[in-house]
């Protein structure tokens, strides 16, 4: 039987106050860690909770460049962001921050200068009873998500963050010996990685990452979508001529945040556009959520019935090519289409930098 003091002490416990005490303070040692000394941020530490399915996993940044921080990806499919951005970067394909953005999903914590800190950041940090003093020493949490501006961390990510920054200090700390794994040539992707028991015990290994997580971006709720529309609709767009012309066609999202009729988190909005190559014309332009395939697939059959034909070709941007094949592959293969990737759009890469103007304004 628990006692009610025990209780009590549970319940004080799982007070708000006292976390965000419990995790600047947890903070505080990580900074003082100096982890960034030692670890490159591609030496990726992997840490198994027996509480959930998936490892998370930590880039500490830092050596490369004076900002100083931690990446946590708390799952596999949030790790695959981490690759989809590093195998861009390596190619230089990100044309703007917003862009960027879109390959981010993970929670932050960086180490900024005082005046760098957001009111609301200053007043956890204050309200915590941690001190932070110094260059490039002040906590700021910043949590990433594709289609959301960043935005603070959500109450309930504290108590997850405070088990994992109890565990990362002792297993970066005990790692530190074993970083040489990195520097070895291997066939496979392998990272250190502690799996912790119920019981506090811990076991060492090596995790190799999947191949389709280092390939980059994993979206499993649009991958190979089926076609979402009916057959009536098909045929009757597959009667229509085959025009000589190709046709652009982008789905991105617009770089400048909107708030939600009802409030909470900015959002980016995300706009499907397509033009005619042949006549220099914007023929759609509409606002879509990312993951509305029967839309998506909706808004390409109705224009190709508006405009009496259908391009043989429609070409997108190559970064985006796997995002939109996964939308719209298996309707376009149905009406005889092909869908082919493009380094750079000639007419939609113009029109989107005068529609971001606009937007400015």
């Amino acid at each position: 039987m628990v006692r009610k003091s025990e209780e009590i002490g549970k319940v004080r416990g799982e007070r708000p106050m006292d976390n965000q005490m419990k995790l600047y303070s947890l903070v505080k040692k990580l900074y003082q860690a100096n982890f960034w000394e030692d670890y490159w941020d591609n030496d990726i530490i992997g840490i198994q909770l027996p509480n959930r399915e998936d490892p998370v996993f930590i880039s500490i940044l830092g050596k490369a460049e004076q900002n100083f921080g931690f990446l946590i990806y708390r799952n596999l499919e949030e790790l695959s962001y981490f690759f989809e951005t590093s195998n861009r970067a390596d190619f230089d394909e990100f044309s703007s921050m917003i862009e960027l953005l879109q390959t981010q999903k993970c929670i932050s914590l960086n180490f900024e200068d005082r005046q760098e800190i957001p009111k609301e950041e200053y007043e956890k940090i204050k309200a915590s009873g941690t001190t932070f003093r110094g260059k490039k020493a002040w906590p700021v949490f910043t949590d990433y998500k594709p289609g959301y501006y960043p935005f603070t961390i959500d109450e309930k990510d504290v108590p997850f963050l405070i088990t994992v920054f109890e565990k990362l200090i002792e297993t970066a700390n005990d790692f530190r010996t074993s970083l040489q794994i990195y520097e070895k040539e291997q066939e496979t992707y392998k990272i250190l990685m502690r799996t912790y028991k119920k019981d506090g015990s811990y076991e060492d290994g090596l995790y190799v990452v999947p191949e389709a997580i280092l390939e980059g971006i994993v979206d499993t709720e649009t991958d190979h979508a089926a076609i979402k529309l009916t057959d009536f609709e098909i045929k009757r767009a597959n009667t229509q001529k085959m025009a000589h012309t190709i046709w652009e066609l982008d789905i991105d999202f617009i770089g400048v945040p909107v708030v939600p009729p009802n409030g909470g988190r900015p959002m980016f909005p995300s706009l499907l556009i397509v033009a005619d190559a042949k006549n220099g014309e914007v023929i759609c332009s509409e606002f879509v959520e990312p993951r509305d395939v029967e839309k998506i697939q909706r808004i390409v059959l109705q224009l190709i019935l508006a405009q009496n034909s259908k391009p043989p070709k429609i070409v997108v941007d190559a970064t985006r090519y796997f995002k939109i094949a996964a939308y719209l592959e298996s309707l376009l293969t149905a009406l005889d289409i092909e869908l082919v990737p493009l380094r750079k759009l000639p007419l939609i890469s113009v029109v989107k930098a005068d529609m971001l103007e606009y937007f400015k304004e």
